[in-house]
């Protein structure tokens, strides 16, 4: 029976996790993100908090229609979004709107979510944002997301109902920060 030194093992590499600006060609990765996110079905996720219905509106399925749009709709010059790509695979992003002082998304991918990038991703636009001057940021918190804010000193100022695309709208936790 053979057995490896220590010495013969080959040390695990881990991959570094890179914040860096959004662009037109990550529209299909954030979107499968943003889908996958929304649609986890683990305890805890949105799931454990709206129907499918909300679900399917707050994320519809990724299709050349949807990338179109997103990309029809992005003006890196209005929403500043970043992204975090671990190796050459997008797992995460994130983005304030400066003009009206909003965080606007942070989401990541399930198989990569204790892995603290929302938490990296969130901490660069909030640099981002003080670097812009803006003395505070709101959102609208999904019900599952509340604690992971509150955990990054966010307050909560109620509940509110939140518009989706399509019509609906959802509950959601109005949340604050002073920066």
């Amino acid at each position: 029976m053979s057995t490896k030194k220590e010495s013969d093992q080959k040390p695990e590499v881990k991959a570094e996790i890179l914040i860096r600006k959004a662009g037109l060609l990550d529209a299909k990765a954030i979107l499968k993100v943003h889908y996958a996110a929304v649609h986890d079905s683990r305890p805890g996720s949105a799931l454990s908090f709206y129907d499918r219905e909300t679900l399917d509106c707050w994320s519809p399925v990724v299709d050349e229609e949807r990338v179109g749009n997103f990309i029809s709709c992005f003006k890196p010059d209005d929403e500043l979004m970043s992204v975090a790509q671990l190796g050459d695979k997008l797992v995460g992003f994130a983005s304030i709107v400066p003009r009206l002082n909003e965080l606007r998304s942070c989401y990541v991918e399930p198989a990569s979510s204790s892995n603290g990038i929302a938490r990296r991703l969130l901490l660069h636009l909030e640099e981002e944002a003080r670097q812009l001057r803006l003395g505070f940021l709101t959102l609208d918190a999904s019900l599952n997301a509340e604690s992971f804010y509150q955990k990054l000193g966010y307050q909560s100022d109620g509940l509110t109902r939140h518009p989706l695309p399509g019509g609906l709208s959802m509950t959601a936790v109005r949340m604050y920060k002073f920066l």
